[in-house]
């Protein structure tokens, strides 16, 4: 669902994310439509609600979307600079290892993580997003086979995550 709405140029500034056992998955996103693609063209909004549904369905190319979108947003620049700091807490939940990045807000930024995170072979239990000026606070509680990340597995989460925030 991120990335559809960065596809769609959509800024996310706050979200919560729960999952369960069942695999029920109930995601809230308070975005902004930074550009009033929606506002102005409201012949757009059933492209829009379309482009969601094929996305979540697995019918649309959501990286070729992405593409698209990161072509036309190129020398954007940061008003105020962010350093990134992403930190693990295994003591604030007796299921699940708690992560927080903390990083520059940027089109992408939370489907780049969630995505990280999933190739990592973490489950997200969890989400709480907030974004508070250029600032984006993120923060997961991830489990790995249904049990909390070893050290190690912390360890190689990181160091993915790193990578990712970098590579910009």
């Amino acid at each position: 669902m991120a990335g559809v709405l960065a596809a769609w140029g959509m800024n996310i500034v706050k979200a919560n994310a729960f999952s369960n056992e069942a695999g029920t998955v109930v995601d809230t996103l308070f975005f902004t439509d930074r550009f009033r693609t929606l506002e102005l063209n409201l012949s757009e909004w059933e492209r829009f609600k379309r482009s969601v549904s094929e996305v979540l369905l697995g019918e649309a190319d959501l990286e070729r979307m992405l593409r698209d979108r990161q072509r036309s947003e190129k020398g954007t620049i940061a008003k105020v600079k962010v350093e990134t700091k992403i930190e693990f807490d295994d003591s604030c939940s007796s299921t699940s290892t708690l992560v927080q990045v903390i990083a520059q807000d940027r089109p992408r930024l939370l489907h780049r993580i969630a995505s990280c995170l999933s190739d990592q072979k973490c489950n997200i239990e969890i989400a709480l997003i907030d974004t508070e000026g250029q600032m984006a606070i993120d923060t997961f509680y991830l489990t790995s086979g249904g049990k909390k990340l070893s050290a190690i597995h912390c360890e190689a989460v990181e160091k993915s995550l790193v990578e990712e925030l970098r590579a910009e």
